[in-house]
């Protein structure tokens, strides 16, 4: 005969039973953001290796509802390098911003984040070699950033005493350059005998730890039933 009993315990069943649910869930949610992941990694490596389309064809497709997120293109236009708005970021840790400027196209202006600059560049009015940039500018299509709780609660709102954006949002730059621009821009690639700002620092390498998240999800699980169980025995008098 055993020397332990099963004692049911209302509240210990009904709190872990909570528990358990939420726990399940977090591991099932991990699965899916896994499987979310894992296409938009096989996405990106296809979008990449793919010939850049025009950029007024990749806005059209965006505005029907179509992903175009780091899909190649190219524009041709002029480069207004004295209107220029910087983003605090870093890049190979240095600190420093990523320079937009935006480009007057036939079709109207769109922002071209040029690439970075690190901090002690950031002195000059602007990065105004445009003859580097004329013709056609060549990057990947990409949508604003547009931060939402609980990330936006720590996002600085406008721009610093110094000038620097704390996101890549264009409208946000073209109200206030008071112009018109499209609301998605272009991550230009490296653009040869230029220096700075840096092009082709567009981050493609994704972590992706969801399956790690779930396992433990799920193991705290196996281990909240355990607790459970070990709970529930009451040894024999």
């Amino acid at each position: 005969m055993s020397a332990y009993r099963f004692q049911f315990r209302p509240v210990l069943t009904v709190v872990g039973a909570i528990a358990l649910a939420i726990l399940i869930a977090l591991g099932a949610w991990q699965l899916r953001r896994l499987e979310w992941k894992q296409d938009l990694i096989a996405q990106v490596e296809a979008r990449t290796n793919a010939d850049p389309i025009p950029f007024a064809v990749a806005l059209r497709r965006a505005e029907a509802g179509e992903n175009m997120e780091y899909a190649p293109v190219l524009v041709e236009g002029e480069l207004r390098a004295d209107q220029e708005a910087r983003v605090f970021g870093t890049y190979d840790g240095q600190p420093g911003a990523y320079i937009f400027a935006p480009l007057e196209t036939g079709d109207g202006a769109v922002y071209v984040n040029r690439g970075f600059a690190p901090q002690k560049l950031l002195s000059a009015p602007c990065f105004c070699d445009s003859a580097l940039d004329a013709g056609a500018v060549t990057g990947l299509f990409r949508y604003a950033e547009n931060p939402v709780p609980p990330a936006s609660w720590f996002q600085p709102a406008g721009k610093s005493a110094d000038g620097l954006w704390f996101v890549r949002n264009p409208g946000l730059f073209a109200a206030d350059a008071e112009i018109d621009a499209s609301p998605y821009y272009i991550d230009q690639f490296a653009v040869e005998g230029r220096d700075w700002p840096k092009g082709g620092t567009t981050r493609l390498d994704f972590s992706n730890r969801h399956l790690e998240y779930a396992l433990t999800w799920f193991g705290l699980a196996a281990t909240l039933v355990g607790v459970w169980i070990a709970f529930s025995l009451k040894k024999r008098d």
